[in-house]
């Protein structure tokens, strides 16, 4: 059955199911809040009944010890004292009982307070007085002291009635609130059972007359079972279960097949896996291993080689989940295992032709350095041999006539050094080319030296050498709170060097130039950003920034060859970071770049060293 404008029944099913769940979800909320509503006013409704209940009952137990103590100061009859003895005790429990249930409750808990302070003064006052009596007899005690005896009870008892009037008000108050929130409930319940019957019954009628198409819709959801069963039939991926309580391995069939096994021929254990494991690697995986289980690190992800039943090495990723207890003990880790050998072969190839392509461009730039010599060595030459042909012609100037000797003259003076100028420009040019070629070579090189560095000391080193240019062109600079981290210290240095100096040279001449400079840190990495206001970057010059030789069409007045990011990104590919940017032109421009985050080689071989130690 279809539907106009191209909408088919199984689209108006989904639109009326999700209809249906919007209103019911929505009915059961409002339900819910109302009834909580209630609830709540309930609750409150019970809790000041019982507070002001054990309110009164307090205060009943102070007038019996007052009453009783007073009967004993005048009678000195030691029955008096049975009453005083036995609510004496539990009037204290009572007080801490009815704090602890109005804990919530801010006024009532500071009202206690007070109330707790007048219930100890009177209890001295009246221990004070039972002991004069015991001591001294009948007639110890002054009418004075019972007076005030008398006006210390009367507070406290006026305090406590104040107390309860105030909250018999509230309560009545309240009352009305669940009158009208019950009567407002039962509404609710008629107005939803209408709506929720005529929607039932929308839905019956409509479900009627989509049974047509149920049969196709349960063929289509088993053949896409069944494509999904394919594909995770398909999938090199390995399920495993590593239970650090009972110190067992769990492994799928998948798990044990990408390593040769079928699913009954290998048992495996938590060492045995470990045993599997070349032993090259073993170290570092159990150490990246322990600083997940330590959380030092927030996702697992483990590369290292296992052996396979040929007898051959497989390179394997683990990823995995942890869940802890709540003691912060791992219990177990869940994740899989990828093949990811064919993935390792091709990044060595992949290394091995950046490698031939680093020696082949320092190769070239290097001998094409030589005929740049000679070119530039010969061309001296050449204006010398001009020269000294001048002088040898000289005395002939008046055989060869001055019609030729004008033409001699333009030759020797004019046509041949602004040649030999052309060349030795080109030669310098070609010159300064190979030299930078020959340094974005040597980046490959380059052994980084990996220490903890301070990147604001490297960044205030950096400002320190463009200080003369950024004091002549007066450029503000911000500076946010830098990290430390562990990386090489010249290749961050020179990062540094070069962002900044784009920054300064490109600001607009027209306007007082302000840079910021800050860090985040992510879980992976330290993010920098260096933000200016200059001439920004057109969006057609995006793809040239990080190109060798290339360069914005909106910076031909600035001097430059265009290497300066190029080297910026070979340098930070090298370090595992990133770059980019993002401009807007007679804005600015903001330049990001990331570095991974390192554990030190000192915390590693501390770790090695414990672990040494506790085996």
């Amino acid at each position: 059955m279809w539907l106009p404008w191209g909408i088919n029944v199984k689209h108006l099913y989904l639109a009326f199911f999700s209809i249906v769940s919007i209103a019911l979800c929505s009915f059961t909320m409002i339900i819910y809040n109302q009834y909580r509503t209630v609830e709540e006013l309930n609750a409150y409704t019970i809790r000041q009944y019982e507070a002001i209940r054990q309110t009164r009952l307090i205060l009943l137990d102070l007038v019996d010890m007052e009453t009783g103590v007073r009967g004993y100061v005048i009678s000195a009859d030691p029955k008096f004292l049975e009453t005083y003895a036995k609510v004496s005790g539990q009037v204290r429990a009572e007080l801490f009982g009815l704090r602890n249930a109005t804990y919530n409750d801010g006024a009532f808990f500071a009202e206690t307070n007070v109330w707790l302070d007048r219930i100890e003064d009177l209890q001295k006052l009246l221990n004070t007085q039972v002991t004069a009596v015991q001591a001294h007899g009948r007639g110890a005690v002054a009418v004075a002291d019972l007076e005030v005896q008398r006006q210390r009870m009367d507070t406290l008892r006026e305090l406590m009635d104040k107390s309860v009037k105030a909250r018999l008000v509230d309560l009545e108050k309240h009352i009305k609130d669940v009158d009208s929130q019950k009567a407002n409930f039962i509404y609710i319940l008629i107005i939803g059972s209408i709506l929720g019957i005529g929607i039932v019954l929308a839905g019956t009628v409509t479900i009627i007359k989509l049974e047509s198409e149920n049969e196709t819709i349960e063929d289509e959801n088993r053949k896409a079972e069944a494509r999904f069963r394919m594909v995770m039939n398909g999938i090199n991926d390995g399920l495993y279960e590593l239970n650090f309580i009972t110190e067992t391995f769990f492994a799928s069939k998948e798990f044990k097949a990408m390593l040769g096994y079928d699913d009954h021929e290998l048992d495996l254990t938590p060492d045995g896996v470990i045993a599997m494991i070349h032993p090259d690697d073993v170290a570092q995986m159990l150490e990246i291993r322990r600083q997940y289980i330590m959380r030092q690190t927030p996702l697992y992800n483990n590369i290292f080689r296992m052996r396979h039943r040929d007898g051959t090495w497989r390179w394997v990723m683990s990823r995995g989940v942890g869940v802890w207890d709540k003691f912060g003990q791992i219990r177990t880790l869940i994740g899989t295992h990828t093949d990811i050998t064919e993935q390792k072969q091709r990044e060595e190839e992949f290394k091995q032709l950046h490698a031939d392509m680093e020696a082949f461009t320092y190769i070239t730039s290097h001998d094409m350095r030589s005929p740049l010599v000679n070119l530039k060595g010969f061309s001296h030459e050449l204006s010398l041999a001009v020269d000294e042909l001048q002088q040898i012609l000289e005395p002939a100037r008046g055989k060869l006539g001055d019609k030729t000797w004008e033409r001699l003259n333009t030759v020797l003076k004019l046509d041949i050094p602004e040649a030999l100028g052309f060349i030795g420009n080109a030669v310098d040019r070609m010159d300064t080319l190979t030299t930078a070629i020959l340094d974005l070579s040597r980046i490959g090189k380059y052994v980084y030296r990996e220490e903890v560095v301070s990147s604001r000391a490297i960044l205030d080193k950096c400002l320190g050498a463009q200080s003369y240019e950024i004091a002549a062109k007066e450029v503000e600079v911000v500076i946010g709170t830098m990290p430390d981290l562990i990386t090489d210290p010249l290749a961050l240095e020179q990062i540094f060097s070069n962002l900044l100096d784009n920054a300064v040279k490109y600001l607009q001449p027209n306007r007082p130039g302000h840079i910021e400079i800050s860090a985040q840190e992510t879980a992976r990495d330290y993010v920098f950003s260096i933000r200016d206001n200059g001439r920004g970057i057109e969006p057609e010059d995006s793809q040239k920034v990080f190109h060798i030789f290339r360069r914005a069409r909106n910076t031909g007045d600035v001097r430059g060859l265009g290497l300066g990011m190029a080297f910026v990104k070979a340098t930070l590919r090298k370090m595992s970071g990133a770059i980019w940017f993002e401009s807007n032109v007679g804005v600015g421009t903001t330049f990001h770049f990331s570095l991974p985050k390192k554990i030190s080689p000192a915390a590693s071989n501390d770790t090695a060293e414990t672990r040494a130690l506790a085996s």
